[in-house]
């Protein structure tokens, strides 16, 4: 919602994507897993606008583009495609969506992410959906439908423009705490290229800027279940939080992640 607990300076040491074709990309985890290897937001520099994104080591491109209403046609307003960086320790990095004064209810801002081929298992992370007293509530739809979420302990909704992704409770929760986050994971059974993120001031009040943060992108390459070439769809993954769980064998009713060599991970 409002903004807090981000800087936005001091870029990590270690770049991990191509942004724009001027960030050198190299392999955060995992080097000998074509299927699922790991990059990170975080080795983008903070205050940047990415227009695109190459998911090393896949040839797959993302392109970023935005739109907006009611914010004095600027199709980008405030900070809104952005890398910015939380205040934690250690920071981790998001792409920014922001409004900004003046508001008024029904203002958006929309986030539209092409991928340059179809991908299957896309998943991402929506971050920060809250309220606080007297501000716009955060209200976000996504399209296309067909996608199950993972909603954080004060969000609700299904995402849909009847029912779009909002707060439950007011507080101005830290964007770290996960209080706000949705995670989106398309399913393994359809192909997906584009999708739109339409974030919305919901009901009344009024704010000097409000935001929700992008992060966590990624798509499985070589899922059991789809019949699809290796060499097209790499896996890749943009995680914008820091993980230190390692990956389990998961059991035989759940979709397994085996390599292009046809070994399953453990």
């Amino acid at each position: 919602m409002d903004r807090r607990s981000v800087v936005k300076a001091a870029a990590w040491s270690v770049p991990a994507v191509a942004v724009a074709a001027s960030v050198p990309a190299y392999a955060a985890s995992t080097p000998n897993d074509p299927c699922i290897p790991a990059t990170f937001l975080d080795g983008l520099e903070p205050g940047t606008s990415p227009s695109s994104i190459s998911f090393f080591p896949s040839t797959v491109m993302a392109s970023l583009s935005y739109a907006s209403s009611g914010q004095g046609g600027d199709s980008t307003p405030g900070s809104t495609g952005q890398v910015a960086a939380t205040s934690t320790v250690p920071p981790w990095n998001y792409i920014e969506i922001e409004m900004v004064s003046q508001l008024d209810a029904g203002d958006w801002v929309e986030l539209t992410i092409t991928l340059s081929v179809p991908v299957v298992g896309l998943s991402f992370t929506l971050h920060d959906i809250d309220w606080v007293a007297g501000a716009w509530y955060d209200s976000v739809s996504v399209t296309p439908a067909g996608y199950t979420p993972t909603l954080g302990a004060n969000v609700q909704g299904t995402g849909t423009a009847g029912d779009p992704f909002r707060p439950i409770g007011e507080g101005d929760n830290p964007i770290s705490s996960g209080l706000g986050d949705v995670r989106i994971t398309y399913p393994l059974s359809g192909p997906v290229s584009q999708v739109v993120i339409h974030y919305q001031a919901g009901i009344t009040g009024n704010s000097g800027n409000q935001h929700i943060g992008l992060g966590d992108l990624s798509f499985e390459n070589c899922p059991e279940e789809a019949n699809l070439a290796p060499q097209t769809l790499q896996g890749t993954s943009l995680r914008s939080a820091p993980t230190s769980e390692p990956r389990h064998q998961v059991s035989s009713g759940t979709p397994k992640f085996v390599p292009c060599d046809g070994t399953e991970d453990t």
